[in-house]
């Protein structure tokens, strides 16, 4: 009968890989684990003079108001209706990318390729803003001068003053920042792939098309559904890569703020700047609970469903 190695000959083994783990250990107690310490202050009246553990309790006060402020629905609507158009168009696209620069035989085509559809993530959300506006000005902007050449529109849009075009700008934007880079994973597991499955379907007559839906997919499932699961676990906030609150903060004005305001931009105005900093703290711990249950549920249902799940 073999033995199986004890723990500390395996971390013996191992204890230069250990002590490069430390310093990330530290990083997510110190800036993850830290922080939920004052979540307190959600159930107490906080206030500077007295700190944390001095102000009065006041229990589910603040989390009431949160749920009686008329306010509520449209910014709850927002969220979640951003949140799922991002999911529903946002997650597969990185997955069709990965598969369309699978097929690429041209090595520096593919190459050149790749890095055009990366470069996007490396700018960050301020600079996309000053873009965007460039890109939708009513005067100046590309995009309304071509829609009006082509005869689509008979004169300029005011697309990022117009409420209701809010979340296809928003949509739009985080597409173009942020698909090149979420194929990357995809890629990864797609190289994965033994090559002596596509040569036998080759001899088997299957198409591109075919060697995709019975060989490529189903060798990648895994990785799908783990990143699936992390999507929807992240909704609120705009997906694995965040950024509903860049999108709302940047973009958003008077004219769209309909449409424009999120969970994340209604705790900043009505929390921090009114300098109600337990009812943010509310406000933020009923979004973080909602995540944790969608991340929950996810898993569950895809393990039923699929048998795999990400933990």
């Amino acid at each position: 009968m073999i033995k199986s190695p004890s723990i500390y000959k395996s971390f013996k083994k191992q204890w230069i890989l250990h002590v490069m783990l430390v310093p990330a250990l530290v990083c997510l107690f110190l800036f993850q684990y830290m922080p939920m310490v004052g979540l307190q202050i959600a159930f107490k009246d906080y206030m500077f003079n007295k700190g944390i553990w001095g102000s009065p309790f006041v229990g589910l006060k603040h989390f009431k108001a949160f749920l009686v402020d008329p306010n509520i629905i449209n910014v709850l609507k927002n969220t979640f209706g951003i949140s799922l158009m991002k999911v529903f168009f946002m997650f597969p696209a990185p997955i069709v990318l990965a598969l369309l620069l699978n097929e690429i035989r041209s090595v520096i085509f593919k190459r050149v390729t790749q890095t055009i559809s990366y470069f996007p993530y490396f700018i960050s959300w301020v600079m996309v803003a000053l873009m965007a506006r460039q890109w939708f000005s009513a005067t100046s902007g590309f995009i309304n001068n071509a829609l009006v050449s082509l005869g689509i529109f008979k004169e300029p849009y005011l697309f990022l003053g117009e409420a209701k075009a809010f979340w296809f700008i928003a949509l739009f934007l985080d597409m173009w920042k942020n698909m090149g880079w979420g194929s990357i994973i995809y890629l990864a597991a797609i190289s994965g792939i033994d090559p002596s499955l596509y040569e036998a379907a080759e001899v088997d007559g299957a198409k591109k098309m075919q060697k995709i839906i019975h060989i490529t997919l189903p060798s990648i499932a895994s990785t799908v559904i783990i990143m699936f699961i992390l999507n929807i676990g992240n909704m609120l906030s705009g997906g694995s890569f965040g950024s509903n609150f860049q999108q709302s903060y940047l973009l958003g004005n008077p004219l769209n703020i309909a449409r424009s305001e999120i969970l994340d931009t209604y705790i900043l105005k009505i929390g921090f700047s009114l300098g109600r900093y337990s009812f943010a703290s509310a406000v933020g711990l009923l979004q973080s609970m909602v995540s944790f249950v969608l991340l929950l549920s996810t898993n569950m249902l895809s393990k039923r469903i699929t048998g795999e799940s990400f933990f």
